[in-house]
């Protein structure tokens, strides 16, 4: 909801500056086109031309909005320092140039930041902990957010790497996708999704996402999809296999929608004590803190995206304790992947996409 407020801010405040660029009521209609062209992309995102539509301006809005806050500081700074206001001309003359630089920031960060979404990272973990009898791997993915924009190239290679890994587990982070489950199917992703869980030699595990929540109220079943495709979701519930235990948790979202509340940790427990025992949890919140009891030794989320692309890589820690990468969330070891895919513009501009492969060892 919070993002919801800043998008409506942002428009507004670029609802004010666009309509500078042109003078009088031509500017207001210009402006006004903008915004509106921008808000039927979201309407329209299972349609190629409203994804198009929606990446170029989510980017290029973010890029102009950060324009013009300089814009804005230079001349508040010139105000104070000359003491007189622009000569009209130059003023107009300034919000165009402005309006230029943030459309050309928007096209070159295509440019570059598509081929680095594209292109996502190995990331490597150790894991040491007493529970583990026998090592295995675990290879955790997330945020694959499948649209019209998604290359099926991507999962393509993915399924050949973990073909090469040879994972004891794949593990699965929530927002599967941005279609509905119909389509995924029309489009051909159900033998591409089964050929990724076969890959894991003991179990494939996933969770839903907020994501897995909007297409649930619009009445998709994103979750029977991937059960239908080989993978064991698991929803405020708790699995013990030979080698661990697994907690996937609702998302906050889904439990919104659903209008129930996440159940306590505490009565997630795995009954075997003996086993090390790994929490899924989409977003990376840490744990309750009603919770006294026992820690996951290892939780793993995604949703942020790192920020994705440039200026919000480096707004993203002021929202999360832990936005990217390895660090202590309430006590308990936690990964949070920047995502295989992004969420609307497939543009990485500060950040990565990656996947994790986490190698589970005793503790000597």
């Amino acid at each position: 909801m919070i993002f919801f407020f800043i998008f409506l801010l942002l428009a507004l405040y670029l609802f004010f500056h666009f309509r500078t660029v042109i003078p009088g009521v031509r500017g207001t209609l210009f402006s006004a086109a903008i915004i509106l062209v921008f808000a039927g992309g979201f309407f329209a995102r299972g349609f190629l031309a409203g994804v198009l539509v929606e990446a170029f301006f989510t980017v290029w809005l973010c890029e102009a909005a950060l324009v013009f806050v300089f814009w804005d500081f230079f001349r508040l700074v010139r105000r104070v320092v000359v003491r007189k206001p622009f000569e009209s001309v130059k003023l107009l003359r300034g919000h165009r140039i402005a309006f230029g630089i943030g459309f050309l920031m928007a096209m070159l960060f295509f440019l570059i930041g598509v081929p680095m979404n594209f292109h996502y990272q190995i990331r490597n973990a150790t894991v040491s902990h007493a529970s583990v009898k026998t090592p295995f791997t675990a290879v955790f993915f997330t945020d694959l957010h499948v649209d019209p924009l998604f290359s099926k190239q991507k999962l393509v290679r993915f399924a050949a790497e973990l073909d090469s890994i040879a994972p004891d587990f794949l593990l699965f982070g929530g927002d599967l996708a941005d279609v509905d489950d119909k389509t995924l199917s029309v489009i051909g992703y159900d033998s591409l999704f089964g050929r990724l869980t076969r890959t894991a030699k003991v179990a494939a595990i996933g969770i839903n996402g907020n994501h897995e929540a909007y297409a649930e109220r619009e009445g998709s079943e994103p979750e029977n999809w991937m059960r239908k495709n080989g993978m064991l979701v698991l929803d405020d519930s708790t699995i013990c296999t030979p080698l661990a235990c697994f907690t996937g948790r609702t998302d906050f979202q889904m439990a919104r929608v659903r209008d129930v509340v996440r159940r306590p940790l505490a009565e997630l427990l795995p009954q075997d004590s003996s086993k090390i025992w790994i929490l899924l949890d989409h977003q990376p919140k840490g744990i309750e803190k009603e919770h006294a009891g026992r820690l996951p030794a290892l939780a793993l989320s995604g949703h942020t995206h790192n920020g994705q692309f440039f200026p919000v890589t480096v707004l993203i820690g002021l929202f999360w304790r832990l936005s990217n990468g390895e660090g202590i969330l309430d006590g308990v070891p936690w990964i949070v992947s920047s995502g295989i895919d992004s969420w609307g513009p497939p543009v990485r501009i500060g950040s990565r996409t990656d996947i994790w492969v986490i190698h589970f060892e005793p503790n000597r």
